[in-house]
């Protein structure tokens, strides 16, 4: 059905409305995070590591916490969708990195952990993750990097407030 064009709102591709993607954190993070993923993605294939950056991260996730996680605490951790982080662990369970069990305390609730081959395996990769990591923060000082993480802690809690306000 062919009818008279629907006119655009006034700011319509920046009439008089602009946005600065070079003076935005968001846009400036998602590119330092595309660039470390990426990075770790070459290290990884280099390695003849059979997962991704994603679900390395998940094994690295549950070495730092050194005990099994609920599946609800771990997505919580990496701040992922639950449904997502089920498909990596899905993965890792089949080639035996990670093991699922029952929660002693509620047999609802399932609890994942890293097996010992998992975390031998982990240990291979860990200091080329680290050689990308300090290759990252090449002429960083201390108090640069500390003041950084502070700043993406405090932007984090903003949208955390924000989000669970909608």
């Amino acid at each position: 059905m062919r009818g008279r064009p629907v006119p655009l709102p006034p700011n319509w591709l920046g009439a008089k409305m602009h946005f600065d993607s070079e003076s935005s954190p968001g846009f400036a993070i998602g590119r330092v995070a595309y660039q470390i993923r990426a990075g770790m993605a070459a290290v990884l294939k280099s390695a003849g590591w059979p997962f991704s950056p994603e679900e390395t991260q998940t094994l690295i996730t549950l070495l730092d916490a050194c005990q099994p996680l609920s599946m609800n605490e771990l997505a919580s951790l990496m701040i992922r969708d639950p449904t997502t982080v089920k498909r990596q662990l899905d993965r890792l369970v089949e080639q035996k990195f990670v093991e699922r069990s029952v929660s002693s305390e509620d047999a609802r609730i399932v609890m994942v952990g890293l097996t010992r081959r998992g975390e031998q395996k982990l240990q291979t990769v860990l200091p080329l993750l680290d050689d990308l990591r300090k290759t990252t923060l090449k002429g960083i000082s201390k108090s640069e990097l500390e003041a950084t993480q502070n700043v993406l802690r405090k932007m984090q809690k903003n949208l955390t407030k924000h989000i669970s306000k909608e």
